[in-house]
């Protein structure tokens, strides 16, 4: 009796190696070490990003040491920090991170939030294109 070789569709390949590198790019970690507003608003985590309610509110002032954090892989706006034990969202922009994060719908201008970056005393091209 002979075996027969069951070969997947080349998209089905593809799609599973896609997964796994959305995985992976959600996956990635940063740390919090700095809050950019006054005051920062943590919301839970509801896939839905219009669904999300507030949950409590850091001020500046009261922030201590730094918060893990991973992408959000529902919306690319939010972070997902670890706070005293507990889950939250946060709005990207709002935080310091050590590694600058890159919101996707703005990769093609290189658009970056809560990194630091390098500060030039140049303005020329100010207002042109992103190139």
């Amino acid at each position: 009796m002979r075996a027969r070789s069951i070969r997947l569709p080349e998209a089905t390949v593809v799609a599973l190696l896609l997964a796994g590198a959305g995985t992976a790019w959600a996956q990635e970690t940063f740390n919090v070490k700095g809050l950019r507003t006054d005051k920062v608003t943590l919301y839970d985590c509801n896939p839905d990003k219009e669904k999300r309610r507030p949950q409590r509110e850091v001020a500046k002032k009261d922030f201590r040491g730094s918060w893990s954090a991973t992408r959000d892989p529902s919306s690319t706006l939010y972070l997902k920090v670890r706070v005293d034990k507990s889950e939250y969202c946060v709005r990207a922009f709002a935080v310091e991170t050590d590694k600058p994060v890159t919101i996707q719908k703005d990769k093609e201008c290189g658009a970056m939030v809560a990194g630091r970056q390098l500060k030039t005393g140049a303005t020329r091209g100010v207002g042109e294109e992103c190139r």
